[in-house]
This record gives C-alpha cells, sequence and structure tokens, in this order.
C-alpha cells in the first residue's frame, strides 16, 4: 500500500496551548533584536555601519554561545585594521567567536547550482564547529542572482529556515535597502525584495542615517514575532559610530523621533508646515494634537513654534 504523505498538521487550539506551554518561552540572546532560534534581518545602506553593529552583535552573543560569522564582505586585512588600536594591539574576541570567509577554489562543482554548493558548504561547517548561531554578511553575496527577485532568493530563504526548525539554529542575515529619500522614515518596503524576504523573517531591523551629524546612527524595528517593538518610529535607539580601544562599534547615545533625525523634505513644505502649525496652535491645539495631526515629534513642533516666536 503506497504511504500517504500530508504537509498539514491539525490540532485543537486548546491542545496546541497546552502543548506549547511545555515549551521554554522565547531566550533574547541580544533584546530586544535578536531571539533565540529566530531568523533576523538587518538591513540598511552601504557605509552605514551593517557589519559594524553585527559584529558587535555578534561578540555580546559569543560570550555564551558558538557562533559562526560568515563574513563574505571583509578581506582578512580589511577586518584586521577595524579590530586594533593605535598601538596595533587587536582587540581580544571571545573564544566561540568564529569566522568563515570563501574559500579559493580554482572552479566550482559542475552538478550543483551556487546557491546549492553555498547552502551545503554553511550546513558542513555549522555542523563541523557545533554553531548555535550563524551571521551571514551578507545576503548579496550569496546569490547568484538579485537578490531583489524572489527566484534568487527563495531557495537560500527555505534552506536557512528549515535549519531553524530542523536544529534549532539563530539567523543575523544583512542585506542592503532601496534608496531612501532623507526625508522619509524607513519602513519594510525599503529592504530589497521585501514582500518576500521579510515573510521569512522573525524579525526585522534596519540602521538609519542623521543628516544633522556624518557620526550618528539609530536603529529601528520594524517586525517581531517575539517580545515587544522597542525601536519604533517614535524611539529609535540613536548611537554613535566610533572607533574606542581598537574596537569599530556602536555607542548608544538615547531615543528620539525618527523624524528628528530626517532632512525636512523641502524648503517651502518647511514654511508651510511652519504656517500650519501656527494656524492649529491658533485654534486650541496642544502641541501633542498637533504633531500627531502632522507627523511630527511634539519636540519638533515646539522648537518650531519657539523659532517662529522669536
Amino acid at each position: 500500500m503506497k504511504k500517504k504523505f500530508n504537509l498539514l498538521a491539525i490540532k485543537s487550539a486548546n491542545q496546541t496551548l497546552a502543548d506549547a506551554a511545555l515549551l521554554p518561552d522565547p531566550i533574547f540572546l541580544y533584546a530586544p533584536l535578536i531571539v533565540q532560534g529566530e531568523i533576523t534581518i538587518l538591513f540598511a545602506d552601504t557605509g552605514i555601519g551593517k557589519t559594524a553593529l553585527s559584529v558587535m552583535i555578534a561578540i555580546y552573543i559569543a560570550k555564551k554561545h558558538k557562533l559562526l560569522y560568515v563574513d563574505l564582505e571583509l578581506t582578512d586585512k580589511q577586518f584586521e585594521k577595524r579590530y586594533r588600536n593605535d598601538e596595533g594591539r587587536h582587540f581580544c574576541f571571545p573564544a566561540n567567536f568564529y569566522r568563515a570567509t570563501y574559500e579559493i577554489l580554482k572552479e566550482l562543482p559542475e552538478d550543483i547550482s551556487y546557491e546549492d554548493f553555498f547552502i551545503s558548504s554553511l550546513r558542513n561547517r555549522i555542523e563541523e564547529f557545533n554553531a548555535e548561531v550563524v551571521v551571514i554578511d551578507n545576503m548579496t553575496k550569496v546569490v547568484s542572482g538579485s537578490t531583489d527577485t524572489a527566484k534568487s532568493t527563495i531557495p537560500i530563504m527555505n534552506a536557512l529556515s528549515a535549519m531553524k526548525f530542523e536544529q534549532g539554529i539563530t539567523f543575523l542575515v544583512l542585506e542592503h535597502n532601496k534608496k531612501v529619500d532623507e526625508w522619509r522614515p524607513i519602513s519594510l518596503n525599503d529592504l530589497q525584495g521585501s514582500k518576500m524576504k521579510s515573510n521569512f523573517a522573525d524579525s526585522v531591523f534596519t540602521i538609519g542615517r542623521s543628516v544633522y551629524d556624518k557620526n550618528i546612527r539609530y536603529i529601528k524595528q520594524l517586525k517581531v514575532r517575539s517580545g515587544e517593538l522597542v525601536y519604533d518610529e517614535e524611539n529609535v535607539l540613536v548611537c554613535e559610530l566610533t572607533t574606542r580601544s581598537g574596537f569599530l562599534g556602536f555607542s548608544e547615545i538615547g531615543y528620539q523621533n525618527e523624524r528628528d533625525l530626517l532632512k525636512v523634505q523641502e524648503s517651502s513644505n518647511y514654511e508651510d508646515k511652519i504656517q500650519e502649525v501656527l494656524h492649529l496652535k491658533s485654534t486650541g491645539m496642544s502641541n501633542v494634537q498637533i504633531a500627531r495631526q502632522i507627523g511630527r515629534s511634539e519636540g519638533t513642533i515646539r522648537n518650531w513654534l519657539d523659532k517662529a516666536n522669536n
């Protein structure tokens, strides 16, 4: 008799709750951004500090968990220069931090696609080093085609999802973004191939850049499945990208509304907004009410009113 297979498993909602209650609650490896056993995507523009932040996160996680950092961006020398001080002393990484780079091959196997060869190699290295956490920097270097097309990326994301479910591997995947206007808050739509890739991801966060200071960055969460969305548009985490003691990383400064870090769309639009704020204020509206109506922070409204009245 031919064996029957079914892709779907069914049980009652009550049984689902009872079974899930026996499982441990999600564990944050780097709160609130990285949850154990999940796929997280970090995307941002080129040169904004994706690698610097991801290495910093990886260092923190590697203090307790064996981590494999798949570095497809930096050469060994470029990596070394980022983590030495002015006296030539190197930063000391945790013993559990392993870095993987491309092996130098004269040719690739003929009977396997590039994507399948990469996944096969990744699986082997994960098993060899008993890695619990994997950082892939970045997705653009993994696929043979454009990462903005589902055809190129779905096989990779499917394979990562399988390793997540089968082996409990935690993944942090770096990706580029589409061009973002300096006046517009970053959204999921700015992720390359966002409609497909964000569906595979459990969490997505991004790095933005302040238009007022070249070294100021901010971290914003765009999707979460475990925990809560802490760094939203009204409460992004503001940081400075800096090198201290031979370590390129992010230093936390505080929290701010994302719009306060962005460029005003147009000068004429700015003047129009000022007039709109003055009009709304004259009707008796509070600064908070005005801020909600025109999509700015209360601090911005207060600053505009101060400037207009001086």
